[in-house]
């Protein structure tokens, strides 16, 4: 080769094409930060209970509500249950034996 020549190079290789996996679990790991921000960070909406856990509030409303320590060592009132076939069920609290209220939801 003469002085006067220049020496051809190759073009550089092209940047490699990343790894579909490789972009999935970076895409996933994103979504998954997304939604625990959003999560944390989210205002509570109108409806959610005043714990702002996300379950219902009292029926009637928060001024209904009774706080569970002005229950303690009272006697509990009279109520009626009434099970999946329409027949109810006098409860009378306080006659000497202790009752215990099993609610199964969603079982019939």
């Amino acid at each position: 080769m003469s002085a006067g020549q220049r020496v051809r190079r190759s073009p550089a290789p092209a940047t490699s094409r990343r790894s579909p996996v490789v972009v999935a679990g970076v895409a996933a790991l994103v979504l998954a930060i997304s939604v625990g921000a959003w999560v944390l960070f989210r205002p509570s909406a109108a409806g959610e209970g005043a714990s702002g856990t996300g379950l219902p509030g009292p029926i009637g409303g928060s001024s209904v509500a009774m706080d569970v320590n002005t229950l303690v060592g009272k006697p509990a009132t009279a109520f009626t249950l009434s099970d999946s076939d329409g027949t109810s069920y006098a409860v009378t609290p306080g006659q000497g034996k202790p009752i215990v209220l099993i609610s199964h939801m969603g079982i019939t």
